[in-house]
């Protein structure tokens, strides 16, 4: 196991998502919500299918699809490809970048709690803590004004997305022993292609070209690139310890929020930055003690 290779993978990951918020926050400005989120996904596609023709999973064991598959399947197209990122995309429109950034965090949340709630997994109290950290978090940021007034709606909705990611990512566990460049492949083309036809169904057009191309290039980098580099990176240090590198995401959206759209940094903004500091903090620790536990160093020899 190389950690050190491993480091700047995982953290290349994190920054790269990050960023997404952000830069959706630029291209939704002027484009319709429902297109930028198929768009962003037919990046993905694009860019996880290069990966797989590199044989970025290579090495790692996977198992065919089965029948028995299909109903995780639709749920993670339906749910993770065209539900959450449709709300992601409204979201970001309706709130600051910054706030967008940071709640972003919230998937971590809400896959725990719904691991909880439905799957009888064990959530232990450092998750709980980071519970409370993101909800205070949230109250915070419901704060944070976008165009000269505090609104709750954005928030809200990117929290419902955070929701949706919580359900795809405990289906997609259902299905981890499948290559996740083909799941992703499978989710990005299928929900890509469904969000742009609806919202050319809905408008009557397509975007323009050039908020196409920028959303694919979103989309290609912040979500493909950033999951080819997750998976180098959990080859050569294993699940917990990249996860916790890649953690670093939210962080890096929001400052560069902060920059594209010289936001004015309040007291409520510091302490919401402290804050999803210590909860990333305090997950990433339950992630290490656990692989340590398990012994999950294993699967990338």
């Amino acid at each position: 196991m190389n950690v050190r290779r491993g480091i700047p993978l995982a953290l290349g990951a994190g920054v790269l998502f990050g960023l997404s918020a952000p830069l959706s926050k630029l291209i939704v400005a002027g484009m319709d919500p429902i297109a930028l989120a198929g768009v962003l996904y037919l990046g993905a596609f694009a860019a996880v299918s290069v990966g797989r023709l590199l044989g970025v999973t290579r090495g790692l064991h996977s198992e065919p699809l089965r029948r028995l598959d299909v109903p995780y399947v639709l749920t993670m197209i339906i749910v993770g490809g065209i539900m959450a990122p449709v709300l992601l995309m409204f979201g970001v429109r309706a709130a600051s970048g910054f706030t967008a950034s940071l709640l972003l965090n919230l998937e971590g949340v809400t896959t725990a709690l719904i691991a909880w709630m439905f799957f009888k997994e064990r959530v232990s109290p450092l998750v709980w803590e980071a519970v409370v950290l993101m909800t205070m978090t949230g109250v915070l940021l419901t704060g944070v004004t976008t165009g000269g007034r505090s609104s709750m709606i954005g928030p809200l909705l990117i929290v419902g997305a955070a929701i949706g990611w919580g359900v795809d990512n405990n289906v997609s566990a259902r299905l981890s022993r499948c290559d996740p460049l083909i799941l992703v492949s499978i989710k990005g083309l299928a929900a890509g292609l469904f969000s742009l036809g609806l919202s050319w169904a809905i408008r009557g057009s397509l975007p323009a070209l050039g908020s196409l191309l920028a959303g694919l290039g979103v989309g290609c980098i912040s979500y493909g690139v950033s999951l080819v580099l997750f998976i180098l990176s959990l080859k050569v240090m294993g699940a917990a310890r990249t996860g916790a590198f890649f953690a670093v995401g939210p962080l890096a959206g929001a400052l560069l929020s902060l920059v594209i759209f010289r936001s004015p940094f309040t007291w409520s903004m510091a302490v919401a930055l402290v804050l999803t500091a210590v909860s990333i903090a305090l997950v990433a620790s339950e992630g290490l003690r656990t692989d340590g536990r398990q012994g999950t160093d294993q699967l990338t020899d």
